[in-house]
């Protein structure tokens, strides 16, 4: 069975892809340099009637024949665009689907080994359930058999119906998992600033919400013209996401090894 981080690093891999293909499409206008153009047609032993588009620039050569039927104007760096704009989709969808899994791995283990002390004292996680319930049923079950996967499986699929997402997602995973500030643990981890990491993630949720509601157009101007977007900031986008979430895999991975170390100590007398 595929890790959490695995399947983590399968779904963010079309953002790099789509960032790729951008920078070997990216272009100001197709090349007509004569010389060029004739070596090329010469190489592809294409007619002199036939249409061809070259695409040059630093680290790329193209050559699009007649019968790919793709007009100039579907390349055009504002049509290119939306290459990065599902960069950032991509990534949002792979950090969605990473902090859900990622629970359901680890936190029955953590029930299991923190016993009750697994809930942090914390507004976020007060906010994030602050709406979930337990049934008559289900509150005997805990309290005549306490099972760590069942009040895991609860809490998980409460998370699948509520979305976690962005920073406070980060900090909820974090936080369930025992580690104490999330953030703060990230930032100091990969040596950046903790309110800009935040920043990028929640900049890029709302991004990705106004390129798949509004076209990305923004919220407050759902008729107005798609906003620009460019190659740098789009892959640091895609690039924070990736090493907030490896990073919070290691974190976690340490967390848990600590804890088990600590179930394995007898606890001493009189302690």
């Amino acid at each position: 069975m595929l890790s959490p981080r695995q399947i983590f690093e399968d779904n963010v891999r079309p953002a790099d892809l789509m960032l790729k293909v951008f920078r070997l499409l990216e272009h100001d206008a197709p090349n007509t340099e004569a010389e060029l153009l004739r070596s090329l047609r010469h190489l592809v032993k294409a007619d002199q009637d036939e249409g061809l588009t070259v695409i040059y620039n630093e680290i790329f050569l193209g050559l699009i024949r007649e019968r790919a039927e793709v007009p100039p104007a579907s390349i055009k760096r504002s049509a290119l665009s939306n290459l990065l704009r599902q960069a950032v989709v991509s990534a949002c969808t792979a950090l969605e689907t990473y902090l859900p899994t990622l629970l359901r791995n680890q936190l029955p283990e953590v029930i299991k080994l923190r016993g009750r002390d697994f809930v942090p004292r914390d507004k976020e996680i007060g906010e994030q359930f602050k709406n979930l319930s337990f049934s008559l049923d289900e509150c005997l079950r805990v309290l005549t058999a306490p099972d760590p996967l069942f009040i895991a499986n609860k809490m998980i699929s409460f998370v699948n119906f509520s979305y976690l997402s962005g920073k406070r997602g980060i900090h909820v995973t974090g936080a369930l998992l025992g580690i104490d500030n999330p953030w703060k643990r990230i930032a100091e981890r990969l040596q950046r600033g903790e309110e800009e990491l935040k920043k990028i993630l929640d900049d890029a949720v709302n991004r990705r919400n106004d390129i798949v509601h509004r076209a990305d157009r923004e919220k407050k101007a759902p008729d107005g013209p798609a906003q620009d977007i460019g190659y740098a900031w789009s892959r640091q986008t895609v690039d924070t996401v990736r090493v907030v979430c490896l990073c919070l895999d290691e974190l976690v991975t340490a967390r848990l090894t600590q804890l088990r170390e600590q179930a394995a100590i007898p606890p001493q007398e009189g302690a």
